[in-house]
């Protein structure tokens, strides 16, 4: 599966753009929030984290700006009655903040908004969603208030960086509440 490409953009069209990665075209669609300017460039170049949709009669790729922003489309896209193009649409609709936001506060009307959602869905998001991320925070990260300071704090001494702490707390059994047993349990299964 395609995860990750870098490239020089070489036709951009509403919604999608077909990225020159060693001499091969990908077509990949994107978000509005990403056509305007979300996306970050080097040198002409663009990186994007893909989601690959394969299906038997069709093989798409999904492009994001981050990590945090492919997560939340694959969360949205596990969602009973979305899919791929109906979570691009709500991936560009708002910031992902915004999104996490509507979800977490269970604003309905956010997401009856958008075009092609209607009120059996957005229930659906919300209620799917909530508990999946109500450790995040907005940049689609756990937040240190939800897991506590000294756990991050203690890792971050030990060298650990923040993106390798975030990956390691999402997988911690949720059986495990101390501190002291969260760090063990990271040392052990986690290496730096």
């Amino acid at each position: 599966m395609i995860a990750y490409l870098s490239g020089k953009i070489i036709i951009e069209k509403p919604g999608f753009l077909i990225l020159d990665v060693d001499g091969i075209g990908y077509k990949v669609f994107i978000s509005q929030l990403f056509e305007n300017g979300q996306r970050k460039t080097y040198n002409g170049s663009t990186n994007l984290f893909i989601y690959q949709n394969i299906r038997e009669d069709t093989n798409d790729l999904y492009g994001f700006a981050t990590f945090e922003e492919l997560d939340l489309f694959e969360k949205l896209i596990s969602v009973n009655g979305v899919g791929p193009k109906a979570g691009l649409t709500v991936m560009s609709s708002a910031d992902p903040d915004r999104i996490i936001s509507a979800i977490l506060s269970e604003d309905l009307s956010f997401f009856k908004a958008i075009s092609g959602i209607g009120n059996k869905v957005a229930a659906k998001i919300i209620l799917d969603l909530k508990s999946k991320i109500s450790g995040l925070d907005g940049s689609g990260v756990i937040s240190q208030a939800d897991l506590g300071d000294d756990v991050v704090d203690a890792l971050v001494s030990l060298g650990y960086k923040q993106i390798e702490i975030q990956r390691a707390l999402t997988k911690i059994p949720s059986d495990i509440e101390l501190p002291e047993d969260k760090i063990r349990w990271i040392l052990k299964n986690f290496k730096k």
